[in-house]
């Protein structure tokens, strides 16, 4: 008759150091979605609206443009473009 003993199971470091890392993040998660205090919010203005900002303080005098000799010398190439009716008038009434 044999005796047989129960082989000592080892620790699996590796599964705990798995574990903890996970429960880290998503405690590290946590905090910084919910409970960490907002950045406060900067105001830097992009370039882009610099230059617009810029262009609202010019005045403009519709004279000074339509006076210019470079302005004058254009000329219209193409005419008036004409739309055509899509439809009927009325789009209720029985045929």
């Amino acid at each position: 008759m044999a005796i047989v003993l129960e082989d000592r199971q080892q620790f699996n470091w590796k599964a705990l150091i798995i574990f903890i890392t996970i429960i880290a993040v998503i405690l590290g998660l946590a905090y910084f979605l919910f409970f960490a205090p907002s950045p406060v919010v900067q105001e830097i203005m992009p370039s882009g609206v610099k230059a617009t900002a810029e262009l609202s303080t010019v005045n403009l005098n519709p004279n000074d443009l339509l006076g210019n000799k470079v302005y004058q010398s254009l000329k219209q190439y193409g005419g008036s473009v004409v739309i055509p009716q899509v439809g009927r008038e009325n789009p209720f009434i029985k045929y």
